[in-house]
């Protein structure tokens, strides 16, 4: 599809409305839906990764908030963990516009494969995690930022398949509030590299902007339905549903490699 070409406003708000739902409900911004739907539709692949973390901005704005009047996040280690994450973001939303579309569909199933394995094994928190002074724990969550931001900015997502596991490995937080802890964290992280991607005219942000309107109304719902939901059931019903969509990508990846002669 090229630049100019039209995507139905309609197909739009659904793809954001469906990866609301994931994203405010597991904490990760939506990216890991938006993206393969975004290219389901037409978009290039880099267009697809650019306008996905757009409409990621608006869908961590709904869920945060909506984890935050249950009082099931904390705003200092999020907002740490998003300007680590800013400079991440910028890093690998400046890599994605060099990189290859096969590169960056290598990139995103590794991404998810190592989330999913996380989510499944349920690993319990490093020792020492909930010993952690407050500096520690600011550096530990810069930290954090930086890699998930590089993440977000590269594959289009908000970063939260690294937020999420980390804080709760290595801040020793419990799922939910690791996840709003995450949603505050992808507000800084998405905003970041939609600039960026926006500088590079990458992002379709009228696109993104439709799609996360309909995110909005999925995240909110998302993250009402995770709240009522167990930690660790989430963990695991999520790190299915990641590992699903990272073994797909590999397919593809197989799929569209070059044949040998």
């Amino acid at each position: 599809m090229s630049e100019l070409a039209r995507v139905e406003p309609w197909k739009l708000v659904v793809i954001g409305l469906v990866a609301g739902l994931f994203g405010g409900g597991f904490g990760i911004g939506g990216g890991l839906v938006l993206v393969p739907l975004l290219v389901f539709v037409g978009l290039d692949r880099h267009r697809a990764h650019a306008t996905s973390l757009a409409a990621i901005v608006l869908i961590a704005i709904a869920g945060a908030s909506s984890f935050g009047f249950s009082g099931e996040l904390s705003l200092g280690l999020g907002a740490l963990i998003g300007l680590g994450g800013v400079a991440g973001s910028v890093v690998g939303a400046t890599v994605m516009h060099r990189s290859s579309p096969r590169a960056l569909t290598i990139v995103f199933s590794v991404v998810l494969l190592v989330a999913a394995a996380r989510m499944i094994s349920g690993a319990a928190p490093l020792p020492g995690a909930s010993d952690l002074g407050d500096l520690a724990q600011g550096v530990v969550a810069a930290g954090i930022g930086v890699v998930a931001g590089f993440f977000a900015g590269l594959a289009g997502i908000g970063g939260g398949v690294v937020i999420v596991p980390s804080s709760v490995l290595l801040l020793d937080l419990a799922q939910h509030e690791a996840q709003g802890t995450s949603l505050v964290a992808i507000v800084f992280t998405a905003m970041a590299g939609t600039m960026v991607n926006r500088r590079n005219r990458r992002v379709r942000l009228q696109d993104g902007l439709i799609a996360g309107i309909g995110g909005v109304v999925g995240s909110v719902l998302g993250s009402r339905a995770a709240l009522a939901v167990e930690g660790r059931t989430l963990s695991m019903v999520f790190g299915f549903l990641v590992l699903f969509v990272a073994l797909r990508s590999v397919y593809q990846v197989w799929r569209e490699e070059p044949q040998q002669v």
